[in-house]
């Protein structure tokens, strides 16, 4: 009985709410669960967000789920050498499921180092340095050492961004373990070094359907019989 009451007091509440022009108020819907974070969209100027989403991803997560960011960004070429050199990074510390994945992780972080290193980034060029003297690791490769060590000698911005000079044994005792030939061609290496980026990733530009008359934003309307 009660319950009939109710629901014809609710009848009679809606009936005046939508004679006096109101809607009746939304029934109570039970609260949405909160989403999880995903990345932001990447626009042509997103490259920078997308950069901060990886490094919080890093910090908070680990170079696994940071790794996928900072490719996308990688990918956008120029301007963007800071995050390749932090995914070569990030792959030179992750451990794959099997050695040959890991193998493929150590190929990437070399391509990517590089990447950065041609487009002139310091950083760059002073990780391949140290990561490719060093006889135990992945990268090992003295002439390329080599050259990159000139290289980074000569780079204006080691100096101003405060990096560190390298080891002073470091070129003499690479220049001593090759042979002269491979000194020589490291030395014009170094010479003729100019930089080269990574085509820039250009967003498409959006197209308006084919009809669409709409002006563009910002346009005054026009008024019918005034200016044709």
């Amino acid at each position: 009985m009660k319950f009939t009451v109710f629901l014809a007091a609710a009848a009679v509440l809606s009936a005046e709410a939508f004679a006096q022009g109101e809607a009746p108020p939304p029934p109570d819907l039970p609260a949405e669960a909160p989403q999880a974070e995903e990345p932001p969209v990447v626009h042509q100027d997103g490259a920078g967000r997308l950069t901060a989403f990886a490094r919080r991803t890093r910090a908070d997560k680990g170079c696994a789920a940071a790794a996928p960011a900072f490719r996308v960004v990688a990918a956008m070429g120029e301007g963007n050498d800071a995050a390749q050199h932090e995914l070569a990074e990030c792959l030179l510390e992750m451990q794959g499921a099997s050695p040959t994945e890991t193998a493929l992780f150590r190929d990437e972080a070399r391509f990517w180092l590089t990447r950065a290193a041609y487009a002139g980034n310091a950083r760059a060029q002073r990780r391949l340095v140290l990561d490719m003297a060093a006889p135990a690791n992945a990268l090992h490769d003295p002439m390329a050492a080599l050259q990159w060590a000139l290289v980074y000698e000569k780079n204006p911005t080691a100096d101003l961004y405060g990096f560190k000079e390298l080891p002073k044994t470091l070129i003499p005792g690479l220049k001593t373990s090759l042979p002269p030939e491979a000194v020589a061609e490291a030395d014009a290496f170094a010479t003729s070094f100019v930089p080269i980026m990574l085509a820039k990733f250009e967003a498409p530009k959006a197209q308006k359907p084919a009809g669409d008359r709409r002006p563009p934003p910002g346009a005054r309307p026009r008024r019918p019989g005034i200016g044709g």
